[in-house]
């Protein structure tokens, strides 16, 4: 799908309502219309989406699964890499299939954590369908992938092709408890605002300042202590499209999905 109506485009979320429009290329008569950018969720709701990137080690993905244990509809999303998808399924045969039937979510984060600025649009493409197919085998099927994050956070012209085209939601996020201590994650989760989309990684390694586990186990319990809800991207997301939709003319009442069909 290499062009995009104004009624498609309006359906993966209204991107000209929800989002900062790309800055820094010009895309000018190519015909490409740039993907919805999301930040955060709605300011109004009392939930946050809890994301961890990379995601190289199957017993930090168990050590999460289990710290949600008490909270029956807490749920994270992974943007994996695919080469870690495919390593901790061989740590840990059947990891993903126990994350994903537990309610989480898993987004592309590409096959080898390459910088996007360095990859072609048919390299990004390629690497998406690969990655597609290492968590299709993982799985044993293939959920609908609705949203993308790129490696260090980097905007890019192919990374923008590839979401506009697989009709990917190209994830940032506002805020992320990871620091130097567990201090650090505790001040930083003190200022959770509404809709927030929190950054972390699955590392543990004190000596080079990594403290995501620990961090975890104390910024859950927190964040439930003062009524937030841990929810998937879909959620985070369906809920914001919800708000602005029913504020600018579209239909409301749509479910869970993420497309939303506006009033012409």
């Amino acid at each position: 799908m290499s062009h995009l109506t104004r009624r498609n485009f309006l359906k993966l979320g209204g991107a000209a309502l929800l989002s900062t429009a790309l800055r820094g290329f010009n895309f000018q008569d190519t015909g490409f219309m740039p993907p919805p950018i999301v930040y955060h969720g709605s300011r109004n709701q009392h939930a946050i989406a809890l994301t961890y990137d990379d995601c190289y080690h199957a017993d930090v993905l168990e050590q999460l699964n289990e710290m949600v244990t008490p909270y029956p509809d807490f749920h994270f999303t992974f943007f994996a890499v695919g080469d870690a998808i495919t390593n901790c399924e061989l740590a840990d045969p059947g990891i993903w299939r126990r994350l994903y039937n537990r309610g989480h979510e898993i987004g592309y984060h590409t096959m080898q954590h390459i910088d996007t600025n360095l990859m072609s649009t048919q390299a990004m493409l390629a690497d998406f369908d690969q990655w597609n197919n290492v968590l299709h085998q993982a799985l044993g099927f293939l959920p609908e992938i609705h949203f993308a994050k790129s490696p260090f956070n980097d905007v890019s012209p192919s990374f923008e092709q590839l979401c506009s085209e697989r009709g990917l939601v190209d994830t940032r996020y506002s805020i992320g408890y990871e620091g130097q201590t567990v201090d650090d994650g505790l001040y930083a989760a003190a200022r959770t605002q509404n809709g927030d989309i929190v950054q972390m990684h699955t590392y543990q390694d004190p000596a080079k300042g990594r403290q995501d586990v620990a961090i975890s186990a104390l910024v859950i319990p927190y964040l439930a202590g003062i009524g937030f809800s841990l929810v998937t991207m879909t959620k985070l997301y369906g809920d914001l499209l919800r708000e602005q939709n029913s504020s600018n003319g579209c239909e409301v009442g749509t479910g869970a999905s993420l497309t939303r069909t506006c009033v012409e």
